[in-house]
Parts: structure tokens; sequence; C-alpha cells
């Protein structure tokens, strides 16, 4: 009976390290394809994150951009604005040294006629001075209002057509 139970607890002795053995390597079959399917998921998702952080640096960069025309937008505006200030300024000094001419040369008139043939004059160069300053003015405005929208729509048409390639 002792070679038999000899045997016995060899051939139990194998089938149980035979079976540690099978469930050690289920376990590591089963933790091999755990861990391989937890860095699947996980890499496909570090890969979005990364796909997210890229697409909010650009939308910051696009708004550092954008600000960037505003800026310049807002800085041709004031000096469009000043230029247009000045011109008006020096118009009405012009105006101001006529009149003071216009009015002296009317007091100084020898007949109510020559006083009033001076001021119909002084009255349509004032006139056709205003208009031409006007026609100056309106031609100032509307290149400032060109050189203000310039980085706008620059910036504008930038941004859609990086946007367009992108989801193309």
């Amino acid at each position: 009976m002792t070679a038999k139970t000899t045997k016995q607890d060899k051939s139990t002795a194998n089938a149980a390290e035979s079976m540690a053995t099978v469930g050690q390597e289920a376990i590591r079959n089963f933790a091999k394809a755990g861990t391989e399917s937890y860095e699947t998921a996980f890499s496909d998702i570090r890969g979005k994150a990364e796909e997210m952080t890229k697409g909010y640096e650009d939308l910051a960069a696009n708004g550092k951009v954008t600000m960037d025309a505003w800026n310049a937008a807002g800085t041709a505006y004031g000096k469009g604005l000043e230029a247009i200030s000045g011109e008006w300024m020096n118009f009405a000094k012009q105006m101001m040294e006529s009149n003071v001419v216009a009015t002296k040369a009317v007091l100084g008139a020898k007949s109510l006629n020559e006083a009033m043939d001076m001021q119909s004059e002084f009255a349509r160069n004032s006139f056709d001075g205003m208009m031409a300053q006007s026609t100056k003015v309106g031609e100032m405005a509307t290149k400032f209002a060109q050189d203000t929208a310039e980085p706008i729509n620059a910036q504008f048409t930038a941004s859609v057509e990086k946007w367009r390639t992108k989801t193309a």
C-alpha cells in the first residue's frame, strides 16, 4: 500500500501542480487581456484628450489672432478719427480767418451794393469750401473705414479657411 499511496500521492501532486500551473496561466492570460484592454481603452482616451487639448490650443491661438486683429482695427479707427478731426479743425480755423477778412471787407465797403456783393462772394466761397471739405473728409472716412475693416476681414477669412480645411 505504501507504494500505491506514494504513486497516488505523486499523481495527486502532479495533478495539483498541473492544475496550479493551468490556474496560474489562466490568471496570467486574464491579467494580460485586462491590461491590454485597459491600455487600448486608455490609449484611445489619451488620443482623444490630446486631440481636445490641441483643439483648445488652436481655439486659444485663434482667439489671440482675433484680438490682435481687433486691436489693429481699433488703432486704424483711432488714427482715422484723429485725421478727420484734425482736418475739420483746420477747416474751422480757415473759415474763422476767412470770416474775419470778409467782415473787415464788408465793414470797409463804400456802398451797400458793394457790401452785398462782398457778402454774396463770401457766401459762395464758403459754400464751395464746405463742399470741397466734405468731399475730402468723405474720402478720408472711406479710406479709414477700409483700413479699419481690413485686419478684421483678413483674420476672418484666414479663420474660415483654416476651419474649412480642418473639416474637409
